[in-house]
C-alpha cells in the first residue's frame, strides 16, 4: 500500500508561526537577548529553517511592526468609514483602539519597547507609520472639537499626548486573565477620556498660569 504523500506547510501559515513566536520571545525577553535559535525553539524546526521565511532578526522585528502597523491602519479605515458625527467616530475609535491594544498586549508591548532597535531604512519607515498614526489621532480630535463636541479650550496637541499616553501604557500593567475584562477595561478608559475632552476644565488653584501657587507664607507647596 503506497503510503499518504505528506502535504507541504503552508508557506503563510508557517510564516504566521514564525512571527508569533518571535513575539512572545521578544516580549519575555527582549529584542537584544533574544536569538534567532530562541524563535525556532518556540516553532519547532531547526534554525536554519527559519531563513526561508526571513533574513535576520531584524527583518522579523521589522515584519512584527510592519504587521502591527497595518493591523491598525485597517481598524483607522473602518473608524472613518462609519457615517457617525466626528465626536461619536472618536469615541469609537478610542473604545476599538484599547480593545485591540488589550487583544495583544504582547505584540503592543513589543512594538511599543522594541523598535528602538531598529537600524538604518527600517528605523526610518517606522518613524513614518509612527507618525501616520499619531496624525490620524489630531485629525479625529480636529474634526470634534470643530463640530463642537469637545472644549473649546483644548489643546489639541496635549489632547492627543494624554490619549496615546493612556494607550500605549496599557502592555506595561495589563495582564490578561486579571481582576478587569478588557471590555470593561475599554469602556471605562474611553468614558474617562471622553470626559476629559469635554467637560470644562475645573478652576485653577494657581494665582496665574505658569506660576506655583504658595502657601500663606509665600512658599511654593510641594
Amino acid at each position: 500500500m503506497a503510503k499518504e504523500k505528506r502535504r507541504p506547510v503552508d508557506r503563510r501559515n508557517r510564516e504566521h508561526e514564525v512571527v508569533e513566536a518571535a513575539i512572545k520571545v521578544f516580549y519575555e525577553k527582549g529584542y537584544a537577548a533574544s536569538t534567532i535559535q530562541d524563535v525556532a525553539d518556540v516553532v519547532g524546526v531547526l534554525k536554519g529553517s527559519l531563513y526561508h521565511y526571513i533574513s535576520s532578526k531584524e527583518d522579523l522585528l521589522f515584519r512584527i511592526l510592519q504587521e502591527s502597523h497595518e493591523q491598525t491602519r485597517e481598524l483607522m479605515t473602518e473608524i472613518s468609514e462609519l457615517d457617525v458625527a466626528p465626536l461619536e467616530r472618536l469615541q469609537s475609535y478610542l473604545e476599538r483602539t484599547y480593545l485591540w491594544y488589550l487583544a495583544h498586549p504582547e505584540r503592543v508591548s513589543v512594538y511599543f519597547n522594541q523598535q528602538h532597535h531598529l537600524t538604518g531604512e527600517n528605523r526610518g519607515e517606522m518613524r513614518v507609520q509612527m507618525r501616520e498614526y499619531e496624525h490620524y489621532l489630531r485629525e479625529l480630535l480636529a474634526e470634534a472639537k470643530g463640530a463642537g463636541g469637545l472644549r473649546a479650550d483644548l489643546d489639541l496637541k496635549l489632547a492627543s499626548f494624554f490619549l496615546l499616553g493612556a494607550l500605549n501604557s496599557l502592555p506595561s500593567w495589563y495582564r490578561p486573565g486579571g481582576a478587569y475584562a478588557p471590555e470593561h477595561i475599554a469602556r471605562e478608559f474611553t468614558a474617562m477620556s471622553m470626559r476629559t475632552l469635554t467637560q470644562a476644565e475645573p478652576p485653577s488653584s494657581a494665582a496665574r498660569p505658569g506660576r506655583p501657587a504658595t502657601s500663606g507664607r509665600g512658599r511654593a507647596r510641594a
